[in-house]
């Protein structure tokens, strides 16, 4: 098995996070405007528009680092200042998801997978998305 170096799969998820961030704002912009997740801000831009995860990103797995079931858009202030907003954020996850949808990603948090090879195929199905083949 060939050892990759940290400059690699440093490339892979920088390329991984832009996919993440282009392919949440075609999923998520409403008419040209994003909202905060979390907050009642509205039509957050620049530097205040944050692609927030659920859960902190340290406490994830390669799995759901990158799953855009777990990303959305905060402004600077809840995903910064005050760490992610984890309880609002999970309670709008759960009226958009459900009780079911949750408990089904509480499943995975657990679960690990190959980093590399799960990026790589992440990066290939965003590219798709993007381009408009899924």
């Amino acid at each position: 098995m060939r050892r990759f170096g940290k400059s690699e799969i440093s490339k892979i998820q920088k390329r991984l996070w832009e996919l993440c961030r282009q392919v949440a704002f075609k999923r998520f912009n409403k008419d040209g405007k994003i909202d905060c997740y979390t907050c009642p801000a509205k039509d957050i831009q620049g530097s205040n528009r944050q692609l927030g995860h659920m859960w902190s990103k340290a406490s994830l797995g390669a799995n759901l680092k990158y799953d855009m079931r777990v990303l959305r858009f905060q402004c600077y202030r809840c995903n910064i200042n005050c760490g992610g907003q984890g309880a609002d954020f999970r309670r709008n996850m759960e009226k958009e998801i459900g009780r079911r949808g949750m408990a089904e990603l509480e499943k995975l948090r657990p679960q690990t997978v190959k980093a590399k090879d799960h990026y790589l195929y992440l990066i290939g199905e965003y590219e798709k998305e993007l381009n408009g083949q899924v």
